[in-house]
């Protein structure tokens, strides 16, 4: 019975990490095709976007790139469609079957996408011109799209298993000691140098660290997590393996050593999150206090403009 118990985890397990790479292929696919088509919008459009806009109307670009343009009015259209997957996120809680397709954080991930996306979509269909309702909507956008990049790196910090459920602190020890004993046990390095790459506060001194502090700190580690695990690639391979793999930034390939790092990295960040839970999971709460209202007022400004380019016939002020 108990193998069987296993050999179903298993499965259970093999069919999560299945989907997951599916996700985050359908993740890549989407970020890469939302960069190229922004880039060649920019491109593009660079010499009339440059222009003052003054003398914007004598560019041969003008009918095309203007709001009311060819260009510029479908712009203006798949902002709106962004707009609407945007506010799928939300609504995916009150539509039961929208709340079935997905974990939250796989229409997280989308959120993100469209929340970034979104506003520099909309600076062009305005080419650059942000003035009256339509402004204020696009700084508000801009204001809820920095705050999403700030929640879901929160996010990121609360660590989940691959249903996306919240692990709890003592499954959290429990796999934090998994990994250090691992480490316990290999013999490419020493337990200092080790120590040394895992060097993160203590949870008294991580508990005195206010909320930015705390914010601050987590993204400092994370910023130093590569040039520590490039010092531990010099340390195993010496200077040669130093000059191959730029300074230790790249990997050696040795994979015994590269196993280790990878473990060495898992056990820093999973430590890092442990030690800042509390602290992540108030800020994040907090955080959606915030969000939420900026994201209203957007919705409401944005319809409003809708309204009135669609029901007043203002298309045609993008002639100017």
């Amino acid at each position: 019975m108990g193998v069987l118990q296993t050999g179903v985890v298993s499965s259970t397990a093999q069919r999560a990490r299945r989907k997951e790479s599916r996700h985050r292929a359908r993740v890549m696919i989407a970020a890469s095709a939302a960069f190229l088509f922004l880039a060649s919008i920019a491109i593009y459009g660079a010499s009339y976007y440059i222009l003052p806009l003054d003398q914007r109307p004598y560019s041969e670009k003008h009918e095309i790139l203007k709001p009311s343009g060819t260009i510029g009015l479908k712009l203006g259209v798949i902002g709106t469609v962004l707009f609407f997957i945007i506010f799928l996120y939300a609504l995916r809680k009150v539509i039961p079957w929208l709340g079935r397709l997905g974990t939250a954080r796989h229409w997280m991930d989308f959120h993100v996408i469209a929340g970034i996306s979104a506003p520099v979509v909309i600076a062009f269909h305005a080419s650059f011109k942000f003035q009256g309702i339509a402004g204020m909507a696009f700084w508000i956008m801009l204001a809820v799209a920095l705050s999403g990049v700030v929640g879901r790196y929160l996010y990121a910090q609360i660590p989940r298993s691959l249903n996306a459920a919240e692990l709890t602190l003592s499954e959290l020890h429990d796999n934090e000691r998994i990994l250090a004993e691992f480490l316990l046990v290999q013999s490419v390095f020493t337990e200092a140098q080790l120590r040394k790459a895992l060097t993160i506060p203590s949870p008294d001194r991580a508990s005195r660290i206010g909320a930015l502090g705390a914010i601050v700190r987590l993204m400092a580690l994370d910023l130093a997590t590569p040039f520590r695990m490039a010092k531990l690639r010099r340390i195993a391979g010496g200077p040669s393996t130093g000059i191959r793999s730029l300074g230790g930034l790249l990997s050696t390939g040795n994979r015994e050593v590269e196993d280790i790092i990878g473990i060495v990295r898992q056990k820093g960040s999973l430590s890092k999150r442990v030690v800042f839970l509390g602290q992540t999971q108030r800020v994040f709460h907090l955080w959606h206090v915030i969000h939420r209202p900026f994201s209203y007022a957007f919705a409401l400004l944005a319809i409003l403009h809708i309204v009135v380019v669609m029901g007043l016939g203002f298309a045609g002020l993008g002639t100017r």
